[in-house]
């Protein structure tokens, strides 16, 4: 887990793709509402120093067995056969696509089946649908691709061109 600057910060820069396709995800979150960042501020800058916040107070989502549990169970659901071969068709799509540079690798691949497995359990289900691969493609994607510099000229984003790619790669039909 980690988070990322915007590259247009004095003192950051981008990471190298190598790096980047070490991230299962990359999550966009945008800022908070205005209300919830001053509920925010005024909570941690109100006469208050770190060690003023008690984390034993924190509660308990999880004990690491059940962590590890949901490990298990997310590595148990089944995925079929022509599912898999949907989402290799999709980075092998990445690799190919007019205005993507670079395409993702295999752990592109294996990241989105992973993540289309989480999906499912978060659904509730025991098996991976196609539309589990499409809903996770671009956060398990967008990192893992680079923009021809025509379409980053143009103000094209990663998701513009996944979104262009997934409306073109067929689903199977099941």
């Amino acid at each position: 887990l980690a988070t990322q600057n915007p590259v247009e910060q004095e003192g950051t820069y981008p990471l190298p793709e190598a790096q980047l396709d070490r991230f299962l995800l990359k999550v966009l979150i945008d800022y908070p509402q205005l209300e919830d960042e001053k509920r925010m501020v005024d909570a941690i800058t109100t006469g208050r120093s770190a060690a003023d916040f008690d984390l034993s107070q924190v509660p308990r989502v999880l004990t690491a067995a059940e962590v590890v549990a949901l490990q298990q169970a997310t590595a148990a659901i089944a995925v079929d056969p022509e599912v898999i071969d949907y989402a290799v068709r999709i980075v092998a799509a990445t690799r190919r696509w007019p205005g993507i540079a670079l395409g993702a690798g295999p752990r592109g691949s294996i990241a989105l089946v992973r993540a289309a497995r989480a999906q499912a359990v978060l659904a509730g289900r025991d098996f991976v649908t196609p539309d589990d691969i499409r809903d996770i493609a671009k956060p398990a994607l967008r990192h893992r691709i680079a923009l021809a510099p025509e379409l980053q000229i143009e103000g094209q984003s990663a998701d513009d061109a996944l979104d262009a790619l997934l409306a073109k790669v067929e689903a199977p039909r099941k």
